[in-house]
């Protein structure tokens, strides 16, 4: 049963790269779901989430002739994924600037104490702070953190040793407590 599943599988994925519409289709539907929770997880932000899988999916069918099938399709599309949620922080930390140099009102007041209690306002300061780090880093804090994913699940998602991971996660975790200003001690 799961070997006929498999052979279906890589059946789809053959036609998919020859062009076949419907195959095309398949995959889209078999993926998006995934895709499209990762891009939220990544980025905080629901309004984006169908613009970037509709990005993700483009570049995949532009790319998928080259596919080698030496890595499993859903680590490939994390991948590109990955690199789409790059490209969208990069764009947005620029926007930032701009808005920032051309903005002639004064800053937005400081919210309460009770403002700043609410679960949006936290999860809004976790990723701004997210987007402040470097992609390397926000990526494993992401894959560990957000994902829950395993030290070994996250190294082979993207494509580095558990060491690394480790490392990169725990860098992650210390920058973000000073961006939050968070005692690091306090946050363990």
């Amino acid at each position: 049963m799961a070997r006929a599943r498999e052979a279906d599988a890589i059946a789809v994925l053959i036609a998919a790269q020859r062009g076949d519409p419907a195959a095309q289709s398949a995959l889209f539907s078999a993926h998006r779901d995934d895709v499209a929770r990762q891009i939220q997880r990544m980025t905080g932000d629901a309004s984006i989430v169908d613009d970037l899988v509709q990005e993700v999916f483009i570049s995949a069918f532009s790319a998928l002739p080259g596919f080698r099938r030496d890595a499993r399709l859903d680590t490939w599309l994390y991948r590109i994924t990955v690199n789409k949620v790059r490209n969208w922080w990069d764009a947005k930390r620029r926007r930032l600037r701009r808005e920032d140099r051309v903005a002639t009102s004064p800053s937005e007041p400081v919210a309460t104490p009770e403002d700043q209690a609410t679960t949006t306002e936290h999860l809004g300061r976790l990723y701004a702070a997210l987007g402040e780090l470097p992609d390397k880093y926000r990526e494993a804090f992401t894959a560990r953190a957000i994902d829950n994913l395993s030290l070994q699940e996250a190294s082979e998602r993207l494509g580095v040793p558990v060491s690394t991971v480790s490392y990169r996660t725990r860098k992650a975790e210390e920058r973000l407590c000073t961006l939050l200003g968070l005692d690091p001690e306090e946050a363990r």
